[in-house]
């Protein structure tokens, strides 16, 4: 059975079974996790997965779980509405100013009191969101949805995106300057990678409304804080609104910081979760990978008693030097598929051991000539899970 750390809360009853159980080791086969930080000593030989249920994976080590052959799941697009909505929340809240209006309306003390209430109103004018334009900077899952919405509130949308994606309700810019300039508002929803970390700073700022309002729902780091303080205080954009809490920012009175909201809703913890533990179960048992950041995509159908899954460094012959080794133990070859990502290449076999390839020793014997070739880094011997799993090797698909 796998042994799986979570390092954040995960109710795993419909998911374990007989093929993994919770269990706080130094040295799991998989880790589970939210937004904690996976420490780098679980990156041991025997770790085959880290599957964060979210998006954002800066709090995992990637370069080295590649090394290592551990494959790094997200669920992209699982908080994708939660994120708009909240958004959208935002947006509302800081055109119209309802809190103050409802909290003073509570103060009130009259015969008549909605006299008295209405008397207040001309404090609490607001504006419309209708003819604004919202500038989004990122236009992935939460992104175009966020779009959607905010074109059919009647609110012109501008984007930027790394790369071009053919929108319907999306006037898509070509640099994230322009986007600066024309918008009332601005939303982040950008990934962290190094080349948008540190991206909005002073020479941005510059470039937006004065009265227009910055909002990250990406990651604290991509705008350089001390620039927002200082363009803040210069009057470049009326407000800061950010779901990454900083102390920098604390007692500031043109920032508001949320405790990090975006997917923190019911529905999206549990579908979120849901994914996360059903890639995790469809990986340990079968090798099948969606949504992994650092392993390509793939999935063949298990239609073979068992199967054995490559790891490796991407080279031209690589495939060739495989076969040459099953072919020299006899090992028939039913079906295969593979897939690459960047330099890295994955590859499922479905194939047919017999009682002799079965053998500790024979099996040994293969698994050493496979790891000594040029670029081999992980190697994985599954059994059908229709069928019961017959040692601890191959219970924990470590060894051929």
């Amino acid at each position: 059975m796998y042994q799986i750390n979570a390092l954040d809360q995960f109710d795993v009853t419909d998911y374990a079974g007989d093929v993994f159980q919770l269990k706080d080791t130094t040295t799991p086969d998989a880790v589970l996790v939210r937004s904690s930080q996976v420490p780098d000593d679980l990156i041991s030989h025997r770790l085959l997965l880290v599957a964060r249920s979210g998006i954002g994976t800066n709090t995992i080590n990637i370069p080295a779980c590649t090394a290592n052959g551990t494959a790094v799941f997200n669920t992209p697009g699982a908080n994708a509405n939660a994120v708009k909505e909240l958004v959208v929340q935002c947006l509302f809240r800081y055109v119209r100013p309802l809190y103050p209006a409802i909290k003073n309306t509570t103060t009130l003390t009259a015969d008549n009191l909605q006299d008295a209430a209405e008397a207040t109103r001309k404090d609490y004018i607001g504006e419309e969101l209708y003819g604004k334009t919202v500038g989004i900077l990122g236009l992935g899952a939460i992104g175009q949805r966020l779009a959607n919405t905010c074109y059919h509130i009647g609110m012109q949308v501008v984007g930027y995106n790394r790369s071009f994606k053919n929108l319907q309700h999306v006037q898509q810019l070509e640099t994230v300057d322009e986007v600066l300039e024309q918008s009332d508002f601005v939303i982040i929803l950008l990934p962290l990678t190094d080349e948008t970390k540190g991206m909005l700073s002073t020479d941005q700022f510059r470039l937006m409304k004065d009265t227009a309002i910055l909002m990250n729902f990406g990651r604290g780091e991509i705008v350089d804080n001390q620039a927002v303080i200082n363009a803040l205080e210069e009057g470049q954009f009326s407000r800061y609104i950010t779901d990454f809490p900083h102390n920098d920012f604390k007692d500031n009175p043109n920032v508001v910081m949320m405790p990090h909201l975006g997917g923190n809703t019911v529905e999206a913890l549990s579908h979120s979760a849901n994914l996360t533990l059903q890639n995790t179960l469809d990986f340990l048992e079968s090798g099948t990978i969606r949504s992994s950041v650092n392993f390509p995509p793939a999935d063949l159908p298990f239609t073979s008693p068992h199967r054995v899954t490559f790891f490796f460094k991407a080279r031209q012959d690589f495939w060739a030097d495989v076969a040459h080794i099953l072919n020299k133990h006899e090992i028939p070859v039913r079906e295969l598929m593979s897939n690459f990502r960047d330099d890295y290449g994955y590859t499922i076999v479905n194939i047919d051991l017999t009682e002799i390839h079965k053998e500790i020793g024979e099996l040994k014997e293969i698994h050493d000539q496979l790891m000594h070739l040029d670029g081999m880094i992980r190697i994985r011997l599954l059994k059908n899970p229709s069928e019961r799993v017959e040692s601890a090797e191959m219970e924990h698909g470590t060894a051929l």
